[in-house]
């Protein structure tokens, strides 16, 4: 089969799992892909050629012995460079640890491995991950496989551009405030978020705001992902009600219960910012398939923009890396580190009183988010305020302006994180230049299951899996 990219990931563990195809036969499909068109797309930071190719025959030993196996047995997987992978060059996309091998996995990379997943590479990153472009001084920028001009957006931008040039078929990520979310409406994808405290590594880092979770082409295969990544780990500090094994794949197989009341929401609730055309298209075209499917959709109330909101998560942002620069990056090693980071850092001279007002005004804002969202089953809002821009018009050289800029293109996506829901961004439209477009759906607090079941209604409704940038084919 020459085209083995072309299988779903779903597909290709189905196909190892009866022999037709070898775990190996896939590695080596995507090294060849990557070798062919990474030096283009800098979608990785590094590739583990050998590494893979030991644990697909490994793999491949093991399915011709009858062992029982994980879901994710001789898949190759991306894992996202922000992320400990033990024995794997880990850099966090930056110079300064630009050699650093990590002795053990968290906890979703473990589970990952564990269910049989074979690591071909680290995708590229931010540096450290507080932007929603990717970029840094080891790789550079990673192009959007749809207009080489264009960002896949960030902080899982790498992952995404691996996943959409079909260098891999499904890809770890990980969303602090729309690092899923935005990169799969940027490059056509499905880019799942859980509810904090629904998966692995809820809430580790980036503010307590982050969860792990995949950039896939379909419902099915972020469902199979989310299984394989399991639940809260015992190290985590948040834990949703407990869920069976094969939950979100039971989900994504299952209808959603009929009527779901939906609410439309197309004014992001942090900034005062014009919402393009074709963000506002996405929404109506979902609009369209929920009608279809029997659900009703309702118009929220427009929701007076919250600026503060903004300067909180940069407070918390700057003392966040600011404590990581004091812990574990040498004085002399601060210069080597990318002008925006140096400037979240520099700017961490706020008191203990100003922290803690920063981290009330998330709380009262998530908090709020969360009751406006439990008016409704499901929340439904562009994932962006505008299509791709590229990484020029948000990687400014004044930092504050870059920041201002990013808050104001992600808008839509942050409230989940604050409010700890569960978000999808799902691939429904395309500009005139065939740039995806993606439409946000939140739902309501551990909702993960209803969330998921709708998505895969929707994928009905849509042709995204049929929709592929100029790599695809070459």
């Amino acid at each position: 089969m020459s085209d083995l990219h072309e299988l779903t990931a779903t597909e290709q563990v189905q196909a190892i799992a009866s022999r037709r195809v070898s775990s190996r036969e896939l590695v080596e499909h995507y090294l060849e892909r990557i070798d062919r068109h990474d030096a283009t797309l800098a979608a990785f930071i590094t590739v583990f050629a050998d590494e893979a190719r030991a644990a697909a025959d490994a793999a491949d030993v093991g399915t011709a012995a009858g062992e029982s196996v994980g879901l994710l047995h001789g898949l190759p997987l991306a894992l996202k460079d922000l992320h400990a992978s033990a024995g794997l060059r880990t850099t966090f996309g930056s110079v300064v640890f630009s050699d650093f091998v990590p002795p053990a996995d968290e906890a979703p990379i473990a589970n990952l491995r564990a269910a049989g997943a074979v690591v071909i590479g680290k995708t590229n990153v931010c540096e450290f991950g507080p932007t929603c472009y990717t970029d840094n001084e080891l790789r550079g920028p990673t192009a959007n496989p749809y207009d080489l001009q264009l960002s896949p957006s960030g902080s899982s931008g790498g992952a995404a551009a691996a996943v959409a040039a079909g260098l891999v078929g499904v890809a770890h990520g990980s969303d602090g405030l729309g690092s899923i979310r935005t990169p799969a409406a940027n490059c056509g994808l499905v880019g799942f978020k859980t509810s904090r405290g629904r998966s692995a590594g809820s809430g580790l880092g980036w503010l307590a705001l982050s969860v792990q979770g995949p950039l896939a082409r379909t419902v099915a295969d972020a469902a199979l992902f989310l299984d394989a990544m399991g639940g809260a780990s015992g190290s985590d500090l948040w834990h949703s009600p407990p869920a069976a094994p094969d939950a979100f794949r039971v989900a994504a197989s299952t209808a959603p219960p009929s009527r779901q009341r939906v609410g439309r929401m197309v004014s992001p609730p942090t900034v005062d910012v014009d919402v393009h055309a074709d963000c506002l298209a996405a929404v109506d075209r979902v609009v369209a398939a929920l009608e279809a499917s029997g659900h009703e959709v309702v118009d929220v109330p427009e929701i007076p923009p919250t600026p503060e909101v903004r300067d909180a998560v940069k407070v918390v942002l700057s003392a966040g890396l600011g404590l990581t620069a004091n812990l574990v990056i040498a004085p002399e090693q601060r210069e080597q580190l990318m002008p925006y980071t140096r400037w979240l850092i520099e700017n961490n001279t706020h008191t203990a009183s100003e922290l803690a007002q920063a981290q009330g005004v998330l709380a009262a804002a998530g908090s709020l988010f969360a009751e406006l969202v439990r008016g409704y089953d499901l929340l439904l809002s562009p994932t962006t305020t505008a299509p791709p821009l590229p990484t020029a018009e948000l990687r400014l050289d004044d930092a504050a302006e870059s920041f201002a800029a990013m808050g104001r293109w992600s808008a839509f996506t942050p409230g989940a994180n604050i409010a700890r829901l569960p978000a999808v961004s799902l691939p429904v439209h395309q500009t005139d230049h065939g740039v995806p477009i993606g439409a946000q759906l939140i739902g309501q607090r551990f909702a993960d299951d209803l969330l998921m079941s709708v998505s895969a209604q929707l994928e009905q409704h849509f042709d995204w899996q049929d929709r592929h940038p100029p790599a695809w084919t070459a």
